[in-house]
């Protein structure tokens, strides 16, 4: 083979390297450029509004990454079924929202490692309480379930409870109001939800702890910023271990050590290591059935 026929494909070969390169990491943003983060403040304890100011866990570990990666942090409310479109249509960088990991949303996003593991826990009224303490009994009552719209819970009630009558709801207050006053007979939704609402509303409200099932939540980033994702991932494997991740959570989510011992740890490394085991586990046991 020819010498210039060689240095020739070491051109192409070398050129193809350099642009694959440039297409996998992301280009580094400028330091005031900032981070565009998708909110929907409607799940206190991890995001909402408290007089008229964002606030949640989310809101903290939000500024958090913004320091971590030297770049200020815009927040932009979204309704809850608007959020993965923006993400892809380039409006947002980042859902930081509660966001439960599926394997629906995967199809359209990536997620970084999760931060948190919950599940869909049970609100019903006070009086109520000794009539629903089994998820039997939950199961075989004749009840109307709420729900929020377009939300894990939401599909959870529609699978499970065939028989139910089932309403959505926008807001967490629009469910407490209807529970309160009879209109709805459970409300199913993220446990760290539930928790907040029953002790807003103790004299008034019980939850059954019991949890449903299982989740994860991330945050949701586009399939082509995998640089971004990198740096997140890397952030928040810090933040688990230096415990950043532990204070902001137990902060805002108190009941976050008798949940962890529920699950049956007693270690918050292991429980989350547990969380991103789990998540690795279904996604091959995702790609094995297709």
């Amino acid at each position: 083979m020819s010498k210039y026929v060689v240095f020739g494909l070491l051109i192409v070969v070398g050129t193809s390297f350099l642009f694959s390169c440039a297409t996998t990491h992301e280009t580094a943003k400028p330091e005031n450029d900032p981070i565009r983060v998708g909110v929907t403040p409607n799940y206190p304890p991890m995001i909402f509004k408290a007089d008229g100011k964002l606030s949640g866990a989310e809101v903290d570990l939000a500024q958090l990454l913004g320091e971590a990666l030297r770049r200020p942090v815009r927040f932009i409310e979204l309704e809850w079924g608007d959020q993965i479109p923006a993400l892809l249509a380039g409006k947002t960088d980042i859902i930081m929202s509660g966001m439960s990991i599926t394997d629906a949303r995967q199809v359209r996003i990536n997620f970084a490692e999760p931060y948190m593991r919950a599940g869909l826990a049970t609100a019903m009224r006070a009086e109520d309480a000794s009539y629903y303490d089994s998820k039997k009994k939950i199961q075989e009552a004749v009840v109307t379930i709420g729900a929020m719209v377009n939300t894990t819970g939401d599909a959870f009630v529609q699978r499970n409870f065939p028989d139910a009558i089932r309403i959505s709801f926008r807001t967490m207050n629009e469910a407490v109001y209807a529970l309160k006053n009879h209109r709805i007979d459970l409300f199913i939704h993220d446990a760290p939800a539930i928790a907040w609402l029953v002790s807003e509303n103790e004299a008034e409200l019980k939850a059954f702890w019991q949890l449903w099932n299982v989740e994860n939540l991330g945050w949701g980033i586009r399939r082509e910023d995998q640089g971004f994702l990198a740096s997140v991932n890397s952030i928040l494997s810090r933040w688990k271990n230096d415990g950043t991740l532990d204070k902001v959570l137990n902060q805002w989510v108190p009941y976050m050590k008798k949940m962890i011992q529920l699950f049956g740890f007693h270690d918050s490394k292991k429980f989350f290591e547990a969380g991103r085991t789990t998540l690795i586990r279904e996604k091959l046991e995702h790609e094995g059935k297709k």
